[in-house]
């Protein structure tokens, strides 16, 4: 999480053109961006471009924003009419991408929960490079790679128990620290969010 200097500092080289702003922007968001963008559409490819033109329309804006509050909402109403058009322009729309259409053009409920994950997954993945080195590497092999806790002791030169350690203090940590925070954090989020395979 950005400190209020640090937000402030990123808004005003951004209002200055200053295109050194757009990286922690792009650190802060992209993932979690992309995320939504293929909760919507279901093409990963696609979802990257559309994300990517994205960050070209908040760049062509840059002197619009106030705080990252006001980025956060103009990326996500962005996309979620990027990925309708894209939708739209489907030569050959399954059912499943007319009913998406249907729920992102009309059900705010729908584009709400796909937010709320996306930002859950955020906040996931800024607390995981927090964790102490060891415990980083080893919930990565275990949440990223999908490798067993054999795999990875074979691998670190470790003794199996010690991953099995390792990864519960990760998920403590992990749950503590968002707790802080004042989320809900539970096996089922963490299930839902680490196997997403997004973290590439």
């Amino acid at each position: 999480m950005l400190s209020a200097d640090s937000e402030r500092e990123i808004i005003l080289r951004l209002k200055k053109g200053d295109q050194r702003a757009m990286a922690p922007i792009f650190k802060l968001y992209h993932k979690s961006l992309c995320y939504f963008a293929r909760q919507l559409i279901d093409n990963e490819g696609q979802a990257e471009d559309i994300v990517a033109e994205a960050f070209l329309k908040l760049w062509q804006k840059n002197a619009d924003f106030e705080n990252l509050a006001s980025i956060r909402a103009f990326m996500y109403v962005s996309i979620r009419n990027s990925c309708c058009n894209y939708l739209k322009h489907i030569q050959r729309r399954t059912a499943s991408h007319l009913e998406i259409l249907h729920l992102a053009e009309k059900d705010d409920d729908y584009i709400e929960s796909k937010m709320i994950k996306a930002d859950l997954l955020q906040v996931i993945l800024q607390e995981v490079e927090s964790l102490p080195p060891i415990r980083r590497k080893i919930f990565k092999m275990i949440y990223i790679e999908d490798l067993s806790i054999f795999e990875i002791a074979t691998k670190l030169n470790i003794t199996v128990d010690t991953v099995r350690v390792q990864k519960a203090r990760a998920l403590h940590g992990l749950r503590t620290a968002i707790l802080k925070k004042g989320i809900l954090l539970t096996t089922s989020h963490l299930g839902a969010l680490c196997f997403f395979k997004i973290f590439n």
